[in-house]
């Protein structure tokens, strides 16, 4: 009895090793992220989303998220290897001659100095750059 105790126990590790594998969500080739790290990944309420570090901040903040709907947001080198700020005292959105001429000003994030229109992610209460200001 102990014995098939060891050998069920052992079977059920192995199954749930393999479920763990094929759950991955990054560094694979079939994973919906297969270029990030590890610790670049969020899950937000289910949805996972790739992550950039907000150098201002200090936080990891998402740019792409692989919703139920599909890919939502920016490859992440649009956001973290642009270092340029908007021109001082410039609208960034709501002007004919802004950035974003018909964002919202709720829409607009500033990552890493760069000013990106955002949307919201179905399902989740994340914004995700879709385009940014270059």
């Amino acid at each position: 009895m102990k014995t098939l105790s060891i050998i069920a126990s052992t079977g059920l590790m192995v199954l749930g090793t393999i479920g763990l594998a094929q759950a991955q969500v990054s560094g694979t080739p079939n994973s919906p992220f297969p270029n990030a790290a590890p610790h670049e990944i969020r899950t937000i309420n289910g949805v996972p989303c790739r992550t950039v570090l907000d150098r201002e901040s200090g936080q990891r903040v998402p740019v792409l998220c692989a919703a139920p709907t599909g890919m939502v947001g920016l490859d992440p080198m649009a956001t973290g290897s642009i270092l340029v700020a908007p021109p001082a005292g410039a609208a960034v959105s709501g002007t004919p001659v802004s950035a974003f001429p018909n964002a919202a000003p709720h829409e607009i994030r500033v990552i890493n100095g760069v000013p990106c229109r955002t949307v919201l992610v179905q399902g989740t209460n994340e914004r995700v750059p879709v385009e940014c200001a270059r």
